[in-house]
């Protein structure tokens, strides 16, 4: 296992599920991108085998530390995060500086983007858009992943919208066995782009009721107002007051703002009522099958997800 796999927010809900598929299971040493202190300690404590590393990524040279002798990358970007556009450029600019080195080893950038970044109106989906360009126009061989909304963050009663258009999801369990396909086969998925769903689109108010239908119990979520529903979005990434992030693209105990140096939590506020407005009225819609040849056999259900859920309450 000398090929080094540097893995960025691998403490977040994407690569909570991919990096068991890999570790010690892969041609790969992990080289895992911690933002504090804390989370390098913990990550050392459940990788032990994995070389775990101090980063800012809002530092190019940071990022340049990072990937210095690494053989590929997989990217996950801070979702609504003021500074997410810098920090992929930074980690595009890294991995061309590496692969520029006479004994360079570097083969592959894998980018963890999301399902329609044409929707530049989103601002998240915007700035992936950037980030899938400045990759684009690079010299290197990568692969852009496009996964849709995550199934798995839901409950439900979290929703800011009840009512609103059908989106697709993808199980995360799904969205990990496609990348470790793609980081494993590597040469074969050179220059593509994978739009991921595990679900034709689902409407909120249909995913309730499958839940209600196995728990046999109905389920009433009430409409919140516009303000709320953007308190509750980033209540989702941002655990209370205590500023913690919960999210998926990002180390689950990393302090926002201070540790990435974010002091515009305005414009994460911009981004989170865009998403809600764009959600309420169009939705996000995308198709199955591109997932479902990835990984060899069917995507995953929400009745599926729903009762591996329940199992055991």
């Amino acid at each position: 296992m000398n090929e080094i796999l540097v893995i960025t927010c691998p403490s977040g809900r994407q690569c909570s599920h991919l990096i068991p598929l890999l570790y010690n299971k892969s041609r790969f040493k992990l080289r895992l991108a911690a933002h504090t202190s804390e989370s390098t300690s913990r990550l050392q404590t459940i990788y032990p085998e994995a070389e775990v590393q101090t980063c800012n990524t809002s530092s190019l040279t940071d990022c340049c530390k990072l990937l210095s002798n690494a053989t590929s990358v997989y990217h996950v970007g801070p979702s609504l995060h003021s500074r997410e556009m810098e920090i992929g450029i930074n980690m595009i600019d890294a991995a061309v500086a590496e692969s520029q080195k006479p004994d360079t080893k570097f083969k592959h950038f894998v980018y963890s983007s999301v399902l329609g970044t044409q929707h530049r109106n989103l601002m998240q989906h915007d700035h992936k858009s950037r980030v899938e360009e400045r990759l684009l126009l690079s010299p290197l061989n990568f692969t852009i992943l496009q996964p849709t909304n995550f199934m798995d963050t839901y409950p439900a009663a979290e929703l800011a919208k009840m009512e609103s258009p059908s989106i697709n999801l993808v199980a995360l369990r799904d969205l990990a066995d496609a990348a470790a396909q793609v980081l494993d086969q590597r040469e074969v998925h050179y220059f593509a782009q994978y739009p991921l769903c595990s679900t034709f689109p689902v409407s909120d108010a249909d995913f309730v009721r499958i839940i209600g239908k196995q728990i046999g119990k109905e389920i009433k979520v009430p409409t919140p107002t516009f303000e709320e529903g953007v308190s509750k979005v980033l209540k989702l990434l941002y655990a209370g007051e205590s500023g913690v992030y919960s999210g998926d693209h990002v180390d689950s105990d990393l302090r926002w703002p201070a540790s990435q140096g974010d002091l515009r939590p305005d414009i994460t506020r911009d981004e989170a009522e865009r998403l809600i407005l764009f959600y309420n009225r169009r939705g996000l819609k995308g198709n199955p099958n591109v997932l479902r040849w990835l990984i060899g056999r069917e995507p995953t259900t929400v009745d599926e997800w729903v009762k591996v859920q329940l199992r055991g309450l």
